[in-house]
């Protein structure tokens, strides 16, 4: 009995034992089975959420390098339009001169054969009458009618014709033409015609490139290549060239086609065997575009390093997903293994969002820098409709005279109006009508004038244009600048109008940089109106301008103030670079050295500045009336 007991006993604790272990084997086996699953999950949102933030980026840092080379694309664009417009702008201003209008080819002769000397630019000028019969200054008689540059011309526009093979000349050369205005009529008189070698364009095309192997090249309103690092594809007196838009290859006709129709983009296509990125913009003076071949490996190969930190980052993420399941087989380490997994993970994505917020904060600094030119094509913009507004407004002013006369004429014919009559006129207020129309019409008036004004000072300050020496009026310039300041000018509650005092002398035209000579303006003015307004005595603020010539054919500008001053250790280094005595985020310390530096180097000229604390500071700037250059 006591042996039977012995082994009962025996079996009932092999019974609780095995019991027990199958419960903590389950229970062992449930939660490892509840972590494993949270651990797949987790891995499989950590791999989506970083494969889709790596296409992301990496699709954000592409559209940034394609915009890059859309941008330089465009410089090589902007550098040919300016080039044009100089060159258009000569022509145009030859052709309204008295010696042109005159139509006398013996007057003409000799004086656009000293223009071409002046210019140095045209191969040879020309008049065509408006029978299309043409005389050059090589003396040739030819008959243009059959030519682009006339028939567009003769209509009244200014153009840039597409390059052709001169008949006289025998090269490949742009023919600027501009219409002669008649005495009467509408019509032209004739056509001046200035004929230019191509060599800027295919100097500009020359040195658009984008890393190993790219180059760009430049078509026609035809399709025919202008300026080509292949010379074959350039026509010659012995061989016309051919246009893209019959090339063999279908890629090349479509961008063709897309570059005629003056679109801009930059694509991904297929040449002669390789893979290249295409970016194309149109010109503004010339019916012609400009594009810019780019090896794929060229704009790619910057994503070599996300790819790497990607790759880095996939190994991570396997790595900790093997250390997580060994973690799962630990039960021990299982909680904390846990937590470092969780950490890690948070880390990561914080790490991909700062990345993202870093890519997005690189594109808007790169739209951004492009904002200076979409203001001056805003300012554009505006002048048209303020224009013809303005324009209409003396017409509605008239018409409406005419019929507030007509009205009175009405009530002094018949005095004694209809009832319904009187009860209508009573109710419109006829004689406050009468009187304040006028005065309404006279108000848009001048609101039309002073938006006029404004354009036409925003133009003249910023000079886009006139990227060489110009002869320009110095009084004008700095009248440009006040206006573009008038705003820091007026009255506010903290502080009482800047007074302008201006005595300008009678100088003579001067051949400088027009619009960086206003930028030097600006810069010493916008110094004389924070030096007012930190003035601690809020006496009414006064700047005096002061300009004359001198007998060393010298303009000579004086631009003081009564601020509060400078002490001589800040004089002395106030055309330092980097130098400012002004609080963070006002001042950087460069608009004075800028400014000596447009003035000494580039106008061979001298500025100086005298300042006394608590009175005010004084500056003098000595521009040459001819450039040294």
């Amino acid at each position: 009995m006591l042996k039977l007991g012995k082994t009962s006993l025996k079996i009932k604790s092999l019974g609780y034992a095995l019991t027990n272990k199958i419960y903590y084997s389950f229970k062992w086996r449930s939660r490892n089975f509840i972590l494993l699953s949270i651990v797949i999950i987790l891995s499989i949102s950590i791999s989506v959420t970083a494969i889709t933030s790596y296409k992301i980026v990496k699709g954000l840092l592409l559209d940034s390098i394609k915009e890059q080379v859309l941008l330089k694309t465009r410089k090589g664009q902007d550098d040919i339009d300016n080039w044009l417009a100089i060159r258009k702008t000569e022509i145009k201003t030859l052709a309204n001169s008295g010696v042109v209008r005159s139509l006398d080819w013996p007057v003409m002769e000799p004086y656009l054969q000293s223009e071409l000397k002046r210019l140095q630019t045209f191969l040879l000028m020309a008049l065509a009458t408006s029978d299309s019969t043409l005389i050059n200054t090589h003396g040739d008689h030819l008959n243009v009618k059959d030519r682009e540059f006339f028939q567009r011309s003769m209509t009244g526009e200014t153009i840039a014709a597409d390059p052709i093979i001169g008949r006289t000349t025998k090269q490949l050369q742009i023919q600027i033409s501009s219409p002669i205005p008649a005495e009467r009529g509408t019509k032209p008189a004739g056509v001046l015609m200035g004929g230019i070698p191509i060599n800027r364009v295919v100097e500009v095309i020359s040195n658009l490139h984008q890393g190993k192997g790219s180059y760009a090249f430049a078509l026609n309103s035809q399709g025919i290549p202008i300026a080509h690092p292949n010379t074959e594809f350039i026509g010659t007196p012995e061989k016309a060239a051919k246009s893209f838009l019959n090339s063999r290859n279908p890629r090349l006709v479509e961008i063709s086609q897309k570059m005629v129709a003056k679109r801009t983009n930059i694509e991904l296509v297929q040449l002669d065997g390789k893979w290249s990125y295409v970016a194309y913009t149109p010109l503004r003076e010339a019916n012609w575009s400009v594009a810019l071949i780019v090896p794929k490996e060229n704009i790619e190969s910057p994503l070599q390093a996300l790819n790497l930190l990607a790759t880095v980052l996939g190994g991570l993420l396997l790595i900790g997903l093997i250390s997580a399941w060994r973690q799962v087989q630990l039960y021990e380490q299982i909680r904390d293994r846990a937590f470092v997994s969780s950490q890690q993970a948070q880390q990561l994505s914080k790490t991909l969002k700062e990345l993202q917020n870093t890519q997005a904060q690189l594109i808007h600094t790169e739209k951004m820098s492009s904002l200076g030119q979409l203001v001056a094509g805003v300012a554009h913009e505006i002048n048209n409709p303020a224009n013809f507004i303005h324009a209409n407004l003396n017409h509605a002013s008239v018409y409406s005279q005419d019929i507030l006369d007509l009205l009175k004429l009405y009530q002094q014919t018949y005095p004694n109006p209809t009832p319904e009559i009187s009860d209508r006129a009573q109710e419109l207020d006829i004689e406050f009508l009468a009187e304040d129309l006028p005065k309404l019409m006279a108000s848009m008036q001048v609101g039309t004038k002073r938006i006029r004004q404004i354009v036409l000072s925003l133009r003249n300050f910023s000079r886009l244009d006139e990227a060489e020496m110009k002869f320009v009026d110095i009084n004008e310039g700095l009248d440009n600048t006040l206006m573009i300041l008038n705003h820091r000018l007026t009255a506010t509650p903290n502080q009482p109008e800047i007074q302008i005092v201006k005595k300008y002398g009678d100088l003579p035209l001067v051949e400088c940089y027009a619009g960086q000579l206003n930028q030097v303006f600006m810069n010493i003015l916008v110094n004389a109106i924070d030096a007012i307004e930190e003035s601690l005595v809020k006496n009414e603020g006064q700047i005096r301008i002061h300009t004359e010539f001198t007998d060393e054919k010298q303009a000579i500008i004086k631009i003081s103030d009564n601020g509060i001053g400078m002490s001589e250790e800040v004089t002395q280094r106030v055309f330092d670079y980097m130098f400012t005595t002004k609080p963070v985020g006002k001042g950087i310390g460069l608009g004075m050295a800028i400014a000596y530096q447009i003035v000494v180097d580039k106008h061979q000229g001298t500025i100086e500045v005298d300042s006394t604390p608590g009175c005010g500071t004084e500056f003098t700037i000595c521009i040459p009336l001819t450039s040294k250059n």
